[in-house]
């Protein structure tokens, strides 16, 4: 737990109106808001306004907050099925807003989704896309959510099936995934653009967001259920030697530990979708789960190693969850919480320093999102690059409640 006890009452203030600024912002943007994803649209921010209103009720108009929500349960029918801006996102915003008022949990809400996620994961052996954002791994957020209140046996069944097909297993015991041919997360996808099974061969890569340590924590919930415990764990253990088999020979302060993908280049950025900071903290998971304390060990090894990391060497050049300053915060915050370390605390208000300073030197646009593409900083509402994310963020430094990061795969 982060101790906030030596935070100045000043800092506090700022960071209070720093959330009031979020609310405002986002609440007038709902109205026009055409997506209803959780990464990038309407559920997300719902997500943000339902904890600001829990932080100070007097931030966020109840009346206009159930209109919103309302809308985006008419709008299910319609959507696609994956985490990023389908069902299984949705459905997880809609689970977790239940569970928060447990006294009047709805058990049946969503029974039906439940079933249609067997249904279509199960099918067909899995043969799309494996990481979370569009793919497999993006239904076990969900899954592991609703197994809080009931029995998720089936779901997670289908899900370990999947992994299990798609897993290359080595001489060693040691397990992997590569990256399918057609995915479009692909690194190389070969000289033949038109013809994408003309691409080259394996390719593994090594972020949360869209690669092994993603499936392995993905996998991670399904442990406690006993039918899978043996299957899944054998899936987490030869996926952790895996894993830990691609850290870098050489390893220089200010350096990654990891690269971005097996065989690739050695460096890496800090933040949620690739890098060190997440391949830690799902290493000390995974530890914890199976009681492998060699697990936790290397994690916490890694975990410090990158507070020696700063905005350059870490290629932070914005502010929000998936690898700017303020999701640092949170992630930092997450594994001082699993793995206690003056170091990991340290940082945490390290980020959370810095964050505030670009706040202080230029304000609102401080937390803009920046667009590789364009290379330009612009305003951005949503859950993972944008203000909602980043809003969620300081929430959970003031009150230690981070319990929502579930749906990125980090509890």
């Amino acid at each position: 737990m982060v101790d906030i006890s030596n935070v100045s009452e000043a800092k506090i203030n700022k960071i209070t109106e720093v959330i009031k600024e979020l609310t405002n912002k986002i609440a007038a943007n709902c109205e026009k808001e055409q997506s209803n994803g959780l990464l990038s649209g309407l559920a997300g921010q719902l997500l943000f306004l339902y904890n600001a209103h829990r932080f100070d009720p007097k931030l966020v108009n109840e009346d206009m907050f159930s209109e919103y929500l309302d809308r985006l349960q008419q709008g299910l029918p319609d959507q696609s099925f994956e985490l990023s801006n389908g069902l299984a996102g949705q459905a997880w915003v809609l689970e977790y807003f239940n569970q928060a008022n447990a006294e009047n949990y709805e058990h049946d809400l969503l029974d039906d989704i439940d079933g249609l996620f067997v249904q279509a994961l199960g099918s067909l052996p899995w043969n799309g896309e494996i990481e979370m954002v569009l793919g497999l791994a993006g239904y076990t957020p969900y899954a592991s959510r609703r197994a809080k209140f009931s029995d998720q046996e089936k779901l997670y069944e289908v899900i370990v099936d999947g992994f299990e097909r798609n897993a290359t297993e080595l001489d060693n015991e040691q397990i992997t995934w590569s990256q399918p041919l057609d995915s479009v997360y692909r690194f190389d996808k070969g000289d033949d653009r038109d013809n994408p099974k003309e691409s080259t061969g394996a390719e593994y890569n090594l972020g949360l967001a869209h690669g092994v340590p993603g499936i392995l924590a993905a996998l991670l919930h399904a442990v406690n259920i006993p039918s899978l415990r043996e299957r899944v764990t054998k899936l987490l253990l030869g996926g952790c030697d895996w894993l830990l088999e691609q850290q870098n020979k050489s390893i220089e302060p200010h350096s990654a530990c990891f690269g971005c993908s097996a065989d690739g280049a050695p460096e890496s950025r800090l933040g949620w979708c690739y890098g060190d900071l997440t391949i830690a903290l799902t290493l000390a998971r995974v530890g914890k789960a199976i009681d492998r304390p060699s697990y936790v060990d290397k994690a916490l090894e890694i975990a410090v190693h990158t507070t020696t990391r700063d905005d350059k060497s870490g290629h932070i050049i914005d502010a929000g969850l998936c690898h700017g300053s303020v999701g640092l915060v949170t992630i930092y915050q997450m594994l001082n919480n699993i793995m206690p370390h003056p170091a990991l605390e340290k940082a945490t208000h390290t980020w959370l320093d810095y964050s505030l300073a670009k706040y202080d030197e230029k304000g609102m646009e401080s937390f803009y999102s920046y667009n590789g593409l364009s290379k330009s900083h612009n305003e951005d509402f949503s859950f993972l690059m944008g203000y909602a994310g980043i809003g969620l963020a300081y929430i959970g430094f003031l009150d230690d409640d981070v319990s929502w990061t579930d749906c990125l795969l980090l509890s």
